[in-house]
C-alpha cells in the first residue's frame, strides 16, 4: 500500500492536468477544518535529532484536530500542480476524516485521488 496519497486532476485523454494554486487555495477555504499554512513544515530527524525543513510554496494545509486540539499539517501543495497527502491507517477515525476532507476537495477541483503507482483510490 502507498504510504502517500495524491490529489491529481486528469485531461480527458488521461494526462496530468495541473491543479492551479489559487484553485486549491479556493477549494481550501470552502472546508471549515482546514486552513493554509503558515511558514515552512518542520520535523525533527529522530536518528541526528537535526530539524529538517520542508518549504511551503503557498499551498500547505493544515487540519484541525479536535483529539489533539491543535493544527496539523497535512496536504502539500507541488508546483507541479497537485496536492500530497500521508495515506491513512485503515480504521483510525481521525485519518478517515482526513480521507473524507481529500475527497471533498477533490470533488471540488475536478480531480481525484491516486496512490504513488498512479492508480485511482475510492
Amino acid at each position: 500500500m502507498s504510504s502517500t496519497l495524491h490529489i491529481q486532476r486528469k485531461d480527458h485523454n488521461g494526462a496530468l492536468a495541473t491543479i492551479d494554486l489559487e484553485d486549491w487555495k479556493k477549494a481550501v477555504a470552502t472546508i471549515e477544518d482546514l486552513r493554509l499554512a503558515d511558514g515552512d513544515a518542520q520535523q525533527i530527524n529522530p536518528r541526528t535529532h537535526e530539524i529538517v525543513s520542508m518549504p511551503n510554496r503557498g499551498g500547505d494545509v493544515e487540519i484541525w484536530r479536535p483529539d489533539c486540539e491543535d493544527w496539523l499539517r497535512v496536504f502539500w501543495y507541488s508546483p507541479a500542480g497537485y496536492i500530497s497527502f500521508p495515506a491513512p491507517e485503515p480504521g483510525v477515525r481521525e485519518e478517515l476524516h482526513r480521507l473524507s476532507l481529500a475527497r471533498s476537495l477533490a470533488l471540488k477541483l475536478d480531480a481525484k485521488i491516486y496512490n504513488d503507482e498512479g492508480v485511482e483510490t475510492d
